[in-house]
């Protein structure tokens, strides 16, 4: 079982889909291979008995990795450098689908019946990301499965998945002081209350189509002086830009008895020239004044990195977590998926703490060729440990060693 995770896992870290079988013929030529000197893989399973194997692990076996490697973050003090409004992380949920079929598909798969007589199945997901504005990186946490019980029953929403994601890891997040973000569905009373419950904060985008009561109470509080301003002007190196806040405490979220009060905050960026270059609002618990304000709009803004840093990287940046490596009859594409994700995970935290690794993803610019020449580098040269390998391209390179 260790050699069949493992052989799947080193194909989504070294993102070479040839990589286990340069790895068999190394061992063939060589009597070593680097599947075994960089991933412990004792004995390289065949693709097919990879598959047919992890059909039956399901992806919540590998949430321990996660946890581990937050775990450590923590207590190397990496994770304090995440820390924003309230000394709080910001952990940011967004859903999206990562397979779809009219052929292959599974008892977990969200059926969709079209008006032309087709059917098409699909696969969706949760990612959660610590994130802070400011920063390109992104530490991802384990998915949340957007499932479908049995194919054909009403299937789980995105919300429903989320609430699920938060009995499942509230205890232990709650710990780190976090503040929970996300889109307009998740300005949600019911899910907040259950983020309120778990002793975290919220920061949500709240629209004002879909929230028209809490906007009429806005609205009549700003016709009688009520709601606080604030303007601020920057230098871009091009233009001078107004960024307007406007934000009122304690306005109720819906038209209910039991209605519970937010804070809302709502930002406007305009040119020289009067144009607008970006508006939105957003709702909170945290504490709103003129000190507070711009970090916390700051804050709500970075929530866009869960989809440029996280999702877009996943699926375009070499990952290509929409291919379909396997699907199965049970398990297997959320396993992969799973598997694929802790792959990023793992070279984020490599590009936090290895020197070397660091120097080459700079050196060799965009992440889709330094992954190539990391294939090739092991596919054709044996090499005892990462770090032998990571010196090796360093040394090949020209460039001056940083140590490990």
């Amino acid at each position: 079982m260790a050699d069949i995770g493992l052989s799947a896992f080193s194909v989504f870290f070294m993102q070479s889909p040839s990589f286990l079988d340069f790895q068999r013929t190394m061992g063939r030529s060589k009597g070593r291979h680097n599947a075994a000197s960089l991933f412990g893989v004792v004995e390289v399973p065949s693709d097919n008995h990879i598959r047919s194997v992890l059909d039956a692990v399901p992806a919540q076996s590998l949430y321990g990795m996660f946890d581990t490697v937050v775990d450590k973050l923590v207590a190397t003090g990496t994770l304090d450098e995440f820390r924003s409004i309230g000394n709080d992380l910001l952990v940011t949920l967004d859903g999206t689908e990562y397979y779809r079929s009219e052929r292959v598909h599974c008892p977990h798969c969200h059926v969709t019946h079209h008006a032309n007589s087709r059917t098409s199945y699909k696969h969706m997901l949760i990612t959660p990301a610590i994130v802070k504005a400011g920063r390109k990186d992104v530490v991802v946490l384990a998915p949340e499965f957007i499932r479908n019980a049995d194919g054909q029953a009403k299937a789980e929403n995105e919300l429903t998945a989320a609430k699920r994601w938060l009995g499942r890891k509230g205890d232990a997040l709650s710990l780190l002081s976090v503040t929970i973000m996300g889109d307009d569905l998740y300005a949600n009373q019911p899910f907040l209350q259950l983020v309120c419950e778990q002793e975290m904060n919220f920061l949500c985008v709240c629209k004002p189509q879909s929230h028209k009561y809490l906007e009429e109470c806005i609205h009549s509080h700003r016709q009688c002086g009520e709601v606080e301003t604030l303007t601020t002007t920057e230098w871009t190196g091009k233009e001078h830009r107004s960024t307007t806040y406007e934000w009122i405490e304690d306005v109720p979220l819906r038209a209910t008895e039991d209605a519970m009060t937010v804070g809302w905050v709502s930002v406007r960026v305009s040119g020289e020239d009067g144009r607008k270059i970006y508006r939105n609002s957003f709702i909170t618990n945290h504490p709103l004044t003129k000190e507070t304000v711009a970090g916390i709009v700051a804050a709500g803004r970075a929530r866009w990195k869960v989809e440029n840093e996280d999702i877009n990287t996943l699926k375009t940046k070499g990952y290509n977590l929409e291919h379909n490596f396997g699907h199965g009859s049970e398990n297997l594409s959320e396993t992969l998926a799973t598997l694929n994700i802790l792959a990023f995970l793992l070279h984020t935290i490599l590009d936090l703490s290895d020197r070397r690794y660091q120097l080459l993803r700079n050196t060799r610019g965009r992440r889709t060729r330094f992954f190539q020449e990391l294939g090739t580098v092991a596919c054709y040269w044996y090499h005892a440990g990462w770090q032998s390998l990571m010196y090796f391209m360093v040394t090949q390179l020209e460039l001056p060693d940083p140590g490990s």
